[in-house]
């Protein structure tokens, strides 16, 4: 017996917890219903440019625009659109009331969505192929995608999601490495997913087309430091969390630097996530407010500047770190929790690293820490100057011009393409209808040392599912003039009184057993 499920979930909101799977036994071998319903049956397959079985993410509905899920599979609901979904694993059965279906099928953003309407006749199987093709095959020019802020399991109660889940998720969202962290959750100081650690080895679910590693994510969960995933980690860091009341790590103690460190120092890569709430010195919980400090000691790596905060605030951070000559990697999480029904959808913002083939997990870690990245919660972006991608250095000898390249395709629409220099528009194109693709190719004369990025806007759209608008930015390529510095008296002044409203908030904290360990802090 197959389970029709019929969604209808208006109270669901961000903090409930996914109901479960979809009831049903084991979906039967195609054959003939066997009973005079009127209903039929749906049997859809998903396949790739090659012919390969593809997973993806399935919008269906019926002709009263009712959402069904296929039985076994997890129901999700899309926080901005609420709109319902779920993952297929290369095919789906499901039976249906007689009338006209749509199914849609959306692999990531890397594929052109694939929309189908069939009419379905009581008590046949009603077949459907969809192949999913390729926008821009990335991974034929060394681009792999991730999300570096995943975590399966994070809420008490919650559906608890097994590696082969993860392993369906990602590969429909078409997540090349999914870094799933083990973290703790909040007042309740527990910390999940220690079961899955397998000393920074991909898990055994993992295929060539989809890697998944069990990392860490270090929260600090007053309003003090912020919170970082450790990534390319194999062993653990301890503890998992400061800063929380009513447990042992009721400190503000150690600080971040001391785990990113740790974390660092066995060849880990350390980001800060959902860094911003906007275009100012960060105040307020869960914010990257020691990022400025431990980029500069060189225990952190990154800065997702796309997150499930504020992109212009995230920005304006980026800006301000490298205009004092500081480099940093352009990274992406989305800080989903898997185990929730109505949630930030994994992929929804990814992070691409340029990668030697074959992919592995450890030359992923290395191209990240290295910054040759882009981030995107849609639009696909490729930056060249003089040749040059991002996280490369160009030297010249004196004050002179540099050609820059960049050009973005995207299945939502885009506004604008801009080139980005120390901090400023140096150029732009703007689309004047509702295009999904644009290029640039100036020259640019550069009097100074600089760092050059591109960065894509446009606006809100359904395929955009965590975020207010379409967004992707390139981490930089740094040219030098001489043995000139990037240098901006302007913003180092900025930092500077980031840092200080800091040490003000840290001397002013209860959070501290010794003055010695204030001290230190």
């Amino acid at each position: 017996m197959i389970w029709l499920a019929v969604l209808d979930w208006s109270s669901v909101g961000s903090s409930q917890t996914v109901p479960g799977r979809t009831q049903s036994t084991r979906v039967p071998d195609l054959g003939p219903v066997g009973a005079d319903f009127s209903t039929g049956r749906l049997w859809v397959r998903l396949r790739d440019e090659a012919g390969r079985p593809a997973a993806a993410r399935i919008y269906l509905k019926d002709d009263r625009d009712r959402a069904y899920i296929a039985p076994g599979s997890i129901a999700r609901q899309s926080g901005r659109s609420s709109e319902y979904y779920f993952h297929a694993d290369g095919q789906f059965q499901i039976e249906m009331p007689e009338g006209e279906v749509t199914i849609e099928a959306v692999k990531g953003s890397e594929y052109i969505p694939q929309v189908a309407k069939v009419r379905l006749r009581p008590s046949h199987t009603n077949s459907v192929l969809l192949t999913l093709r390729r926008l821009m095959d990335l991974p034929s020019m060394g681009w792999y995608s991730g999300d570096v802020h995943m975590h399966p399991n994070h809420v008490p109660g919650g559906l608890y999601v097994t590696m082969d889940d993860c392993r369906v998720l990602a590969a429909g969202e078409d997540i090349k490495v999914g870094n799933l962290l083990i973290s703790s959750v909040g007042s309740f100081a527990h910390v999940f997913d220690t079961e899955f650690f397998n000393q920074g080895q991909p898990d055994s679910v993992s295929t060539d087309e989809t890697i998944l590693v069990v990392q860490e994510e270090f929260r600090n969960t007053s309003a003090m430091y912020g919170h970082m995933p450790l990534l390319g980690i194999k062993r653990l860091v301890e503890p998992f969390y400061t800063g929380q009341e009513n447990s042992a790590y009721w400190e503000d103690y150690p600080p971040n630097y001391t785990i990113a460190k740790a974390a660092r120092d066995q060849g880990g890569a350390v980001s800060y996530t959902h860094p911003s709430d906007g275009p100012e010195i960060p105040v307020g919980f869960h914010l990257a407010r020691e990022f400025p400090i431990d980029l500069a000691l060189d225990v952190v790596d990154a800065l997702d500047i796309l997150s499930n905060k504020d992109e212009e605030g995230a920005c304006w951070m980026y800006y301000r770190v490298l205009n004092c000559g500081l480099k940093c990697t352009a990274s992406a999480g989305t800080d989903s929790q898997m185990d929730v029904a109505r949630h930030a959808l994994p992929g929804g913002s990814k992070v691409y690293v340029k990668v030697a083939a074959p992919l592995t997990y450890d030359k992923w870690i290395e191209g990240y820490k290295a910054g040759r990245t882009f981030v995107s919660n849609g639009p696909l972006l490729l930056l060249e100057v003089d040749g040059k991608e991002p996280g490369a250095e160009i030297r010249l000898s004196t004050p002179g011009t540099v050609r820059v390249r960049a050009k973005t395709a995207s299945n939502v629409p885009i506004d604008v393409l801009e080139l980005i220099v120390n901090g400023e528009v140096a150029a732009q194109v703007k689309n004047s209808g509702d295009g999904t693709s644009l290029e640039i190719d100036r020259v640019l004369r550069l009097d100074k040392s600089s760092w050059v990025a591109a960065r894509v806007w446009g606006p809100p759209h359904r395929l955009v599912v965590n975020d207010p608008q379409a967004f992707a930015h390139t981490s930089p390529v740094y040219v030098y003039i001489g043995d000139q510095k990037i240098a901006s008296a302007k913003d180092a002044k900025i930092v500077l009184a980031w840092i200080d409203r800091l040490i003000h908030d840290v001397a002013e904290s209860p959070r501290f057993a010794t003055e010695a360990r204030r001290n230190e802090v």
